[in-house]
């Protein structure tokens, strides 16, 4: 009986590692744009909303939106914007890993692909 605990437990060890390194990398980030490469529309619906911010980073969200990191208040932010400027979502930085988490401002979908991060083991 001890011999089939021993393999289970190496077994739920490596399993829960490669999840946890899993959810502490994203897999699949989204290209970084030049801002020039943003529609005016994007740019304009992000001044309307965050009037004298800068964006430090952006990014094309799968061909179908764009997102803009930003610091605002010394808060580091990540909005996400529709390709017609649609605001979609806000999330704020909610740990020291510089993932980002949905904050309370969220409207319309979100879809699944690629993630607006920075890749910050390599800034």
């Amino acid at each position: 009986m001890r011999h089939f605990f021993i393999p289970a437990i190496i077994a739920a060890s490596v399993f829960l590692s490669c999840e946890k390194e899993k959810a502490e990398a994203p897999e699949n980030l989204c290209p970084v744009v030049a801002a020039s490469a943003v529609p005016q529309s994007v740019k304009d619906s992000f001044m309307v909303r965050y009037p004298a911010t800068t964006v430090t980073t952006w990014f094309n969200k799968d061909n179908v939106s764009y997102c803009a990191f930003f610091t605002s208040a010394g808060v580091e932010k990540l909005t996400q914007f529709a390709n017609n400027g649609s605001f979609i979502k806000e999330q704020i930085e909610t740990n020291e890993s510089g993932e980002h988490g949905d904050s309370a401002v969220t409207t319309g979908k979100t879809s699944e692909g690629c993630e607006c991060e920075i890749d910050k083991e390599h800034d």
